[in-house]
């Protein structure tokens, strides 16, 4: 074979045959075009100082070059940063044992109690439980019940309130 330059999309004439296909080899690589592609690519990837702001003004904080797939630190295993409606289903849910629990004392004192147990808890800045209120939409209505959740909502803690002000969200418990 020659050492002629081709061009792009010119035939070598070298033929590849896998499986029974034939596929006709092109010669296709232009170095210096490769080059430049690699140089773009290498500066898109690289963040400025001013790209690290979040939108709501503050810092966007970057775990340790770690490839992205360990945390940093035992940090980052820690509670959200702000409570959100998701944090709140999620932290309810972890705590639906307790409810349980409480359900199950109440349910020795009166055998027929089920169905929904419709809460609202405050939330204030810092994350503290200071009040829970039963829904009138609520099919359970019993003050053990509600006394026993109560005092336990009062322990529970949920991640601080984004401005530091109270948050009020409803929440349902299927009890049967």
């Amino acid at each position: 074979m020659s050492s002629t330059p081709l061009t792009c999309g010119e035939e070598t004439g070298l033929h590849d045959k896998t499986a029974g296909m034939t596929t006709l080899r092109r010669s296709s690589i232009s170095w210096p075009l490769l080059a430049v592609a690699a140089g773009a690519l290498t500066l898109a990837a690289c963040k400025k100082a001013e790209d690290t702001k979040a939108p709501d003004g503050g810092e966007v904080s970057h775990a340790e070059d770690n490839g992205g797939d360990a945390p940093a630190d035992a940090d980052d295993d820690a509670a959200p940063e702000f409570l959100t409606v998701d944090v709140f289903e999620d932290v309810m849910n972890a705590k639906t044992g307790e409810v349980t629990d409480c359900f199950a004392a109440a349910k020795e004192k009166t055998p027929a109690l089920g169905g929904k147990l419709m809460l609202e808890f405050t939330i204030d800045g810092t994350g503290k439980v200071s009040a829970v209120k039963t829904e009138d939409a609520s099919t359970v209505k019993d003050a053990g019940l509600t006394t026993c959740v109560t005092d336990k909502a009062k322990t529970w803690e949920f991640p601080k309130t984004r401005d530091g002000q109270t948050m009020t969200l409803a929440f349902a418990f299927n009890l049967s």
